[in-house]
């Protein structure tokens, strides 16, 4: 009984973790938008914020810059959610004194993100306690917003729930951090207008790394939910992209096979785990559910925007060239080329790969299958390719 009471508490635990980091991805997700279309520092920051509270469900968030006065004062710069007159009262500093610290100048200082688990029984908040309890501010959260290595201010983030902060979210949180300040650099750098042809390549440059780094949080919480799929998309991209290349198309084409492809199975968030890592065959209606999965994607990324196709590519990587895919039964050229080279790699991944309900199949069966449906369900150049690496130049999947 204590064993099933155990098994219980950890299931909800877990699944509020999942709820938790869903959150914190769709914030995200919209904070990435936000920052392509940021044309004003102060307006980027204010959505930020909002973003934030409205989607990832906090209850305060704002950033503060770092001051170069005598006080080494925070200066809130953008806010939103629940604050009446908070930032005012707690004269937040980031200079080491005798007094207490909190997590934001600890955070400015150390250029490290500062975790306050419980605002109401550590003895360090005790300045600013009554204040935030008053509010409704349980726990918290300070993380760095650095130019290279130095830290400029401090992205703030309170919850109404104690301990509300788990490794998870705190990554996707940093991340999100990240990107900001990257969006804040750019702005700045934008609109002064005084950089180099170089500096403005750099920029773009670091944005798009962000943006890379993004998608690698976005492809690690797709391989927590469903662990035996762990490497799949990396692998399936890897493929892709290698017969890309084989069958001679474009760069820009090559690029965006490698974005889609390293997310193309974000859908499956949306999906139980019991039903990704049932051990047995999918009944009629879970595998429908499974079939959701490009959309609910596609609905993710479709405000995103990329430099490519990228939603749609993730969209269309489970059509076929007879009709006979899903989600919405494309046939031949309604198909994007992008799509018909990552459905081959993909289906060519899958066999070989060990799966919950069935053992590796291997290269010999995949290559069979994909020569057997050429041109009935697969891209008879993707095909070729695909073959010509395995069987002929000795291609393998990398191990992550």
């Amino acid at each position: 009984m204590e064993d099933k009471k155990n098994l219980e508490a950890e299931l909800k635990k877990t699944g509020k973790n999942l709820k938790t980091k869903d959150r914190a991805l769709k914030a995200l997700v919209k904070c990435n938008k936000a920052l392509v279309n940021a044309s004003e520092e102060s307006d980027l920051l204010n959505k930020i914020c909002q973003i934030i509270v409205e989607t990832a469900g906090y209850r305060l968030a704002w950033v503060g810059y770092a001051e170069k006065d005598e006080k080494k004062s925070v200066r809130p710069v953008g806010q939103a959610g629940y604050e009446d007159g908070y930032l005012e009262k707690v004269n937040v500093t980031w200079a080491k004194t005798g007094k207490p610290q909190g997590p934001i100048g600890k955070a400015i200082r150390t250029g490290k993100p500062s975790i306050m688990k419980n605002i109401g029984s550590v003895p360090l908040y005790a300045p600013w306690r009554e204040e935030a309890v008053k509010r409704g501010y349980a726990s918290s959260i300070a993380l760095p917003l650095k130019d290279k290595r130095k830290t400029f201010g401090a992205l703030n983030i309170y919850a109404q729930d104690p301990d509300a902060f788990d490794s998870g979210e705190v990554n996707l949180l940093k991340e999100l951090a990240d990107v900001l300040a990257y969006g804040i650099i750019s702005l700045r750098v934008l609109s002064a207008q005084k950089q180099s042809e170089k500096e403005t390549k750099s920029t773009l440059k670091k944005l798009r790394g962000a943006l890379g780094g993004t998608i690698q949080v976005v492809e690690s919480i797709v391989e927590e939910k469903d662990p035996y799929t762990a490497g799949h998309q990396r692998r399936s991209t890897d493929l892709a992209r290698s017969i890309a290349k084989e069958m001679g198309l474009s760069s820009d084409q090559i690029d965006a096979i490698r974005m889609a492809g390293s997310i193309h199975d974000i859908g499956k968030i949306s999906i139980p785990t019991e039903v990704l890592s049932k051990p047995t065959p999918l009944t009629d209606a879970e595998f429908e559910l499974i079939k959701k999965h490009p959309h609910v994607g596609y609905d993710i990324l479709k405000n995103i925007d990329f430099p490519w196709r990228v939603a749609e590519i993730v969209l269309q990587h489970h059509e076929k060239l007879n009709g006979s895919g899903y989600p919405r039964g494309l046939k031949n050229g309604q198909i994007l080329i992008e799509a018909r080279v990552l459905g081959v790699a993909d289906v060519v991944e899958a066999m070989s790969s060990h799966r919950p309900y069935r053992p590796a199949r291997g290269k010999k069966k995949a290559l069979e299958e994909i020569k057997k449906n050429k041109g009935t369900l697969f891209e008879p150049q993707a095909v070729d390719a695909c073959v010509k690496l395995i069987a002929e130049k000795g291609y393998k999947f990398k191990q992550y």
